[in-house]
């Protein structure tokens, strides 16, 4: 079982970012994938499942869900170049700081 650390609902994109250690353009590809159906056992193409809500015209983020996704979608890749070995890193430490797991 998750237990998450974080200390709101929704954060903004920069916040998000400022945590998380990936690019603006690397999140913006990410949902550009995510709209183009490109993942395994992907059932739907609203970046909303990713964790984004949009309020007016900003945009904010679920951290709980985005956790989720990530952990669903792209720690299970292997990587094969320097650079997606280095996201990966940067991911798991990102999930590890704020996601406890607790055992049964």
């Amino acid at each position: 079982m998750f237990n998450y650390k974080f200390d709101k609902a929704l954060v903004h994109t920069s916040e998000l970012l400022a945590k998380l250690p990936i690019g603006e353009s690397t999140l913006d590809f990410w949902k550009t994938q995510w709209r183009q159906n490109k993942f395994k056992n992907q059932t739907s193409t609203h970046c909303y499942d990713m964790g984004l809500r949009l309020i007016g015209k900003k945009a904010y983020w679920d951290p709980i869900q985005f956790v989720n996704w990530i952990v669903q979608f792209k720690l299970k890749n292997k990587p094969t170049q320097p650079e997606q070995i280095e996201d990966q890193k940067k991911l798991i430490t990102f999930v590890m700081r704020n996601v406890e797991m607790k055992r049964k």
